[in-house]
């Protein structure tokens, strides 16, 4: 905005010092009265950044009346939870505490760490049961859980965050 001030008054006392006076019978008086048009940098709207998801959570498997049952659940970078499958629509908006905790927890988290618990039972989709995917979108990747091929801890600060997130946006 300020740039765009400073571009027009430079412009502006440009055409105004650049005025002479011109005999009015001469071939540059009838050019000078021709408009000139000087284009001015033009500074585009601020535009904000769109919501992306700082969390996936995907449920899958088991049998719904249309067929197998599926839903994914993100919490976007402005708060927003949103459900994406089956029906687009938003389920609330987390505060900025829940969000900020959420957002240092999937930066620090040790992923190598929460990998490395395996899940060893029975898999629920086996017996109509589901799966949960969590996918984390951190600033050096992305990372991802699956409940039936990792030991999801509940009481990791990283799932706590979440749960708190989820719960301060209105649930699921």
């Amino acid at each position: 905005m300020l740039r765009a001030l400073i571009v027009s008054a430079v412009v502006l006392v440009a055409l105004g010092c650049g005025q002479t006076a011109v005999p009015s019978g001469s071939a540059a008086a009838s050019a000078s009265r021709a408009p000139t048009f000087i284009p001015l940098p033009s500074e585009s709207p601020a535009s904000t950044p769109e919501p992306f998801a700082i969390v996936s959570i995907e449920t899958r498997g088991g049998e719904c009346p249309a067929g197998a049952c599926g839903r994914l659940v993100t919490i976007e970078g402005d708060g927003t939870l949103h459900e994406v499958i089956p029906t687009d629509r938003v389920l609330g908006t987390v505060p900025e505490p829940a969000l900020d905790a959420l957002r240092i927890e999937v930066e620090q988290a040790n992923s190598p760490l929460l990998q490395s618990r395996p899940f060893t039972g029975e898999r629920p989709t086996a017996f109509d049961g589901q799966e949960t995917i969590y996918s984390f979108h951190a600033s050096t990747g992305d990372e991802v859980f699956a409940s039936c091929t990792v030991a999801i801890d509940p009481n990791h600060p990283l799932f706590q965050a979440l749960a708190a997130a989820i719960a301060a946006g209105g649930g699921l």
